[in-house]
């Protein structure tokens, strides 16, 4: 299990529910499987500042943020810093980690207060434990993130390599 030095946010089960509903991932899903998902997450607060990951990171967890903003900054091999976007309420960040051993690509910082919901890698494999149905509903979301982020990279990389 992540330790994490940011603040939990004490919120019942129901907030995490409505919370989750509202974002990209838990919008996709039927009221009782976004409640059986909410449940397997941890409600955090950061302050402006505050790293949410770093780049080369061996965590594994998604974050959903519900409030705030955060850049995701990569450095580049000459150690400069590059700001390649950033989320806000209802999208997660992190997907990747869940379903890859491979180091965190990029760093994320909280750039305003945040609070997002964070599921485990622990967490996220109970639930493919406990109900792999609600498992499965919850993997389509995740991977639509993950194929948009992509088709962005891919089509900013092709401006890039425009001649």
């Amino acid at each position: 299990m992540a330790e994490f030095n940011w603040n939990k946010l004490n919120i019942s089960d129901k907030e995490k529910t409505e919370r989750f509903v509202a974002t990209q991932i838990g919008k996709e899903l039927d009221e009782p499987a976004a409640e059986f998902i909410a449940g397997y997450t941890k409600a955090y607060s950061l302050q402006a500042g505050e790293v949410i990951c770093h780049q080369g990171d061996d965590s594994s967890y998604l974050c959903i943020i519900t409030r705030g903003r955060a850049n995701i900054i990569k450095t580049d091999s000459e150690g400069n810093e590059k700001i390649l976007g950033s989320v806000g309420p209802g999208q997660p960040l992190g997907e990747l980690s869940l379903f890859d051993t491979q180091p965190r690509s990029a760093s994320a910082v909280a750039t305003s207060v945040v609070e997002m919901l964070v599921l485990e890698q622990m967490s996220f494999d109970l639930l493919f434990e406990n109900n792999t149905r609600v498992w499965g509903k919850l993997i389509k979301p995740l991977v639509k993130s993950i194929t948009k982020r992509f088709r962005q990279t891919s089509g900013l990389l092709a401006e890039y390599l425009k001649y």
